[in-house]
């Protein structure tokens, strides 16, 4: 079984790597990001969300996990990220279903500092 530091490290190291299809691995067939512009509910919105995020977001790497609390199913965690234009302060919440695969994921941003 995956751990919660494992599957946020494959999260990040495929994220940074843009391996976009190593990052829907993570998650169930019927998985959803939840956002507030929005649901991403099938593989090519999901996609596409990280496509975005990617694009808006390029050099990204985790510089640290800050916090992880899991409960259940529940995992939450709050990170820091370089990126080329700046530093992000994220948290996300998620849901994992009994595999341990990403069920439902709330993603979102605390801070913002640019380059």
């Amino acid at each position: 079984m995956t751990t919660s530091h494992d599957l946020i490290e494959r999260y990040y190291d495929a994220l940074a790597s843009g391996a976009i299809d190593d990052v829907l691995a993570l998650y169930a067939d019927d998985a959803e990001i939840v956002r507030y512009d929005g649901v991403a509910a099938t593989p090519d919105e999901m996609r596409g969300y990280f496509e975005q995020h990617l694009a808006r977001h390029p050099g990204l790497t985790l510089r640290q996990i800050d916090r992880v609390r899991e409960a259940d199913d529940v995992l939450i965690w709050d990170a820091l990220l370089d990126t080329e234009v700046g530093i992000l302060q994220v948290f996300h919440v998620v849901l994992l279903d009994d595999a341990g695969k990403v069920l439902r994921h709330v993603p979102g941003i605390r801070g913002y500092w640019g380059a």
